[in-house]
């Protein structure tokens, strides 16, 4: 009996959390293989991809997810954090800017955006993207890692 995608997506995600990073995209191909638009496999595809360093693999695949789901805000979150470990941070921060438009929310995108802008030199930016994320979600930890470094690396200047 033929397994289902959803099944192949979750065996994945096990080999994914164990860092097995190569057996993991087998099971996302496996679960594709069946059914090509499966946005879940093609999402966790692009972060196993990702882990891999095959930036450009894992673009593809977000933006064959994207191109089935234009709306999903965690999508773009992704793709944006691709570019930001290939460090071209303007392409993050359109990629972030893009789905805080599908979800204002989307605090991970804030907090990504906001290291994006801290990165590329722009301290201030990357300081109201975090506080941003602070005021959503006062619990988000890497907001606050990232505020906190942000701050006193500005103290430590003056």
């Amino acid at each position: 009996m033929q397994k289902h995608p959803g099944e192949w997506n979750n065996e994945g995600i096990a080999f994914f959390a164990n860092g097995q990073y190569n057996e993991a995209l087998k099971c996302y191909d496996a679960a594709l293989e069946i059914d090509p638009n499966f946005i879940m496999a093609l999402n966790n595809k692009g972060n196993a991809l990702r882990m891999l360093k095959r930036y450009d693999e894992a673009i593809e695949s977000y933006d064959k997810a994207i191109s089935i789901d234009k709306k999903n805000s965690e999508l773009w979150t992704n793709k944006g954090a691709v570019y930001y470990e290939m460090e071209d941070y303007n392409l993050a921060i359109k990629c972030y800017d893009q789905a805080l438009t599908l979800n204002p929310e989307n605090t991970n995108a804030l907090s990504n955006k906001g290291a994006a802008f801290a990165n590329s030199g722009d301290l201030e930016s990357g300081m109201k993207c975090f506080s941003k994320a602070l005021e959503i979600n006062p619990l988000d930890v890497n907001a606050r890692i990232n505020r906190d470094k942000l701050r006193d690396f500005l103290v430590g200047r003056d």
